[in-house]
């Protein structure tokens, strides 16, 4: 089992806009210059979202068969511009019976841009768990 993975990711105008398009998310300081300068940004940001997605795929390293994702959090510490490339680390900060508990950092030119926590539980302790709550035990 994995313990601590890194990843380099870039993000790019097409994933942007990519974005943009999947999402419905066309604010323009996504997406237009002047925009992103009108609210004191050196230029047009990535959606958070777009961020916390694609940072996403390092989880499936510590990911088995009959896991999920029951919570993902991060804070967007910075803002993160078109073609900024992001370094990823996530680490294993704790195990219990059926569940895995992550850190996730973002780090850009060695400046924490974001961070987070997810946690991945086994299908099986959540359907123990929650009969467990239904039945009063």
């Amino acid at each position: 089992m994995c313990v601590r993975i890194s990843r380099t990711l870039t993000i790019t105008e097409e994933k942007i806009k990519q974005y943009a398009f999947l999402s419905g998310d066309f604010n323009q300081i996504h997406l237009d210059q002047k925009e992103a300068e009108r609210y004191k940004f050196k230029e047009p940001i990535a959606h958070g979202m777009l961020t916390m997605g694609l940072t996403l795929e390092i989880a499936s390293s510590f990911t088995e068969k009959g896991m999920r994702i029951s919570t993902y959090e991060m804070q967007f510490i910075k803002p993160i511009f078109q073609n900024d490339l992001i370094y990823i680390v996530a680490k294993k900060k704790k195990q219990d019976y059926g569940s895995i508990y992550l850190e996730i950092t973002g780090r850009k030119q060695n400046e924490l841009v974001v961070r987070g926590e997810l946690a991945l539980e086994r299908l099986s302790s959540i359907h123990f768990n929650n009969a467990t709550k239904e039945s009063g035990m």
